[in-house]
């Protein structure tokens, strides 16, 4: 049973579990340990100017809530720290305030200032596309989003929307009317150890698909496991592949300049080959302290091929602003599962 779009700006259906609205802050009042963080990313019609907005709190021995910023064309990245008292959050939607900042399912409102960036001004956001939630699967994660005591969740709040809007940034206005945006989430105590991930939602063939995988190696309990979990969004037809419904990973390559990846299930194969690009540095989360240091590229292309079980090519398309993601040997987790 899919359950209802939780998403309207006031939900009335704020009485659903947290697991059935990933969007929404899952944590507790004072979690120890503890991170969550918001993935806002922001390209305008023209490519000139790609952006990642994070808005998020980090509960540890540095408790603090944050914002940081990827200007993916300067190959900068910024961390602005704020009080845990700045952060504020809603039940009912989604809604995230970090100081004069404010995050929602239809826009964001951004007042950021450091010695090298000022990042003012207001975005909408319309005909979003929130990853389905059902009782089986409380979205991106499938029923692995019932399991308890995993370092890190995820979920995609949306997968393709439009954009619309000006931001001063740097004493320019800068439109962003028909541009492109994206956002996703991560909770938890620690991101995995090495992970892969690729996205993509600027695709030339097909202006409303979207692509994004993540493989991991997941802690739980003593031990761990590899994972993965991703979608593709094809001419209005959504592909899921990973560890939860029988997908395996058949292929994974790593150099410096390229990724390669093919899953599979039951009925179709993907390949992805994504071209690598100079990345950015970010701040991680280690047991909720926000002390690792990953590179995020967000101008990469990427390559992806959509096979029905008798080899035919049923989806073939270049994505553009690819954001990619490698940390650690991923590679060596799935090489006995072909």
């Amino acid at each position: 049973m899919t359950l209802p779009d939780v998403n309207s700006p006031v939900s009335i259906f704020h009485w659903l579990p947290r697991k059935y609205r990933p969007e929404v802050y899952q944590g507790k009042k004072d979690p120890a340990k503890y991170f969550e963080g918001w993935y806002f990313k922001f390209v305008d019609v023209s490519g000139q100017q790609i952006w990642s907005v994070i808005p998020g709190i980090s509960y540890s021995n540095d408790s603090h809530s944050f914002v940081q910023v990827i200007n993916a064309n300067s190959g900068r990245s910024f961390y602005i720290r704020y009080p845990l008292a700045a952060f504020q959050y809603s039940r009912r939607s989604l809604m995230v305030r970090v100081g004069p900042n404010c995050f929602k399912h239809d826009g964001a409102m951004l007042e950021l200032e450091t010695d090298d960036l000022i990042l003012k001004g207001a975005l909408q956001f319309e005909g979003t596309h929130p990853f389905p939630v059902t009782l089986a699967s409380p979205g991106i994660m499938g029923w692995y989003g019932y399991v308890p005591f995993m370092e890190c969740y995820h979920g995609v709040v949306s997968m393709q929307h439009r954009i619309s809007g000006t931001l001063d940034i740097n004493g320019s206005a800068v439109s962003f009317d028909q541009g492109k945006g994206y956002i996703e989430k991560d909770w938890g105590a620690s991101m995995p150890s090495d992970w892969i991930w690729i996205q993509s939602n600027h695709f030339k063939g097909d202006p409303g698909a979207s692509f994004m995988i993540s493989l991991a190696r997941i802690p739980w309990l003593r031990g761990y496991f590899p994972g993965f979990l991703g979608f593709l969004l094809a001419k209005g037809k959504l592909y899921r592949f990973a560890t939860y419904n029988r997908s395996v990973v058949e292929h994974v390559a790593v150099n410096d300049k390229e990724v390669l990846v093919t899953v599979k299930n039951r009925k179709f194969k993907l390949e992805i080959r994504a071209f690598l690009k100079e990345g950015v540095v970010l701040k991680a989360p280690r047991h909720g302290v926000m002390e690792r240091d990953i590179r995020e590229s967000m101008v990469s292309r990427i390559q992806v091929e959509l096979f029905n079980r008798n080899g035919e090519l049923i989806f073939s398309d270049l994505g553009e602003y690819a954001g990619v993601e490698i940390v650690g040997h991923m590679e060596q987790y799935f090489r006995n599962n072909v």
